[in-house]
């Protein structure tokens, strides 16, 4: 008979640092408490290899309320994973050190793959995957795209193409210009050419969201329709390209009035819906299925 165990997970995410405490019964994982902080981490230093100052006291801020947090649950275990804007970061090592010398956390930077992994344990704790599926994470400075079964992990790659690195490289006007908009598209199109190659061995692969901009879509579709962003599980392509629409159409001014649409991802939110909106085209995906469950859902079953 399985015990039950709480721990706590973070993951220390290029934008957004995100707490869960829960407990654990073998693979069952009951969520007690989630926080997200928006750290941007990878602010004014991804693209340069580096983290800066700012950023570090803004993740130790974060870490504070996060262990606060963790004392009052009461978790046994914590487990913190750093992603792409640490692994990338020349300073990298020194700010893991720190974070250790400060709040005694393991922090294991995570490399694209083994983060692509821990993902697809955390979506099968909230969405069950009965035929193959393409699992889609995109964060600030990675993108994780996972094929899988009920069973196991088919196919898995990380890109170094998050929205940070691609807000930096082509978000330079407001709106975005259409000549940065379809750079971006080209861009994205090469870079993932792996991804287009290993899809077409597949057929129907249903299409599954997890993390932030999952999260947002759900966000602006429940305040568009007036119900629980929550109960949000699917999302045609059609819905989607209506909101897409807003997000890269409309002046940073604008997009603070979009129902549902919360100022921490008024920026990442060109780059994000651009890269989704491109990888749903070229994938000719047709609906959405978006998944609560991700990285910290995966961290805290390892």
């Amino acid at each position: 008979m399985n015990e039950l165990t709480r721990k706590a997970s973070i993951d220390m995410g290029t934008n957004t640092f995100q707490l869960l405490i829960a407990d654990i019964i073998g693979d069952k994982v009951e969520t007690v408490f989630t926080q997200d902080i928006f750290v941007r981490l990878g602010k004014g230093g991804i693209s340069n290899g580096e983290i800066t100052e700012e950023a570090m006291q803004r993740a130790f801020d974060a870490l504070d309320k996060f262990q606060k947090v963790i004392k009052e649950n009461k978790a046994e275990e914590v487990k913190v994973a750093a992603t792409s804007a640490v692994r990338s970061a020349s300073n990298g090592e020194a700010f893991i050190q720190d974070i250790y010398n400060r709040y005694g956390f393991v922090v294991n930077i995570l490399s694209g793959v083994e983060e692509a992994e821990v993902i697809y344990k955390g979506v099968k704790t909230d969405t069950a995957i009965q035929d193959t599926a393409i699992i889609m994470d995109i964060g600030g400075g990675s993108v994780e795209f996972i094929i899988g079964d009920a069973e196991k992990v088919l196919w898995k790659q990380s890109f170094e193409i998050g929205a940070q690195r691609l807000y930096d490289q082509f978000c330079h006007e407001d709106p975005i210009s259409s000549e940065n908009s379809e750079k971006l598209g080209a861009y994205i199109k090469e870079k993932l050419s792996p991804l287009l190659e290993e899809s077409e061995k597949f057929s129907a692969l249903k299409f599954i969201g997890a993390a932030g901009t999952f999260q947002t879509i759900q966000e602006v579709y429940g305040a568009i329709h007036d119900c629980k962003p929550s109960s949000v599980k699917n999302v045609s392509y059609e819905e989607y390209k209506n909101m897409h629409h807003k997000f890269v159409g409309y002046t940073r001014e604008q997009r603070f009035e979009i129902p549902g649409l919360i100022p921490q991802r008024v920026d990442m939110i060109v780059p994000a819906s651009l890269l989704l909106f491109n990888v749903l085209t070229l994938l000719k995906v047709k609906e959405i299925h978006i998944s609560s469950g991700s990285l910290r859902e995966g961290l805290v079953l390892l």
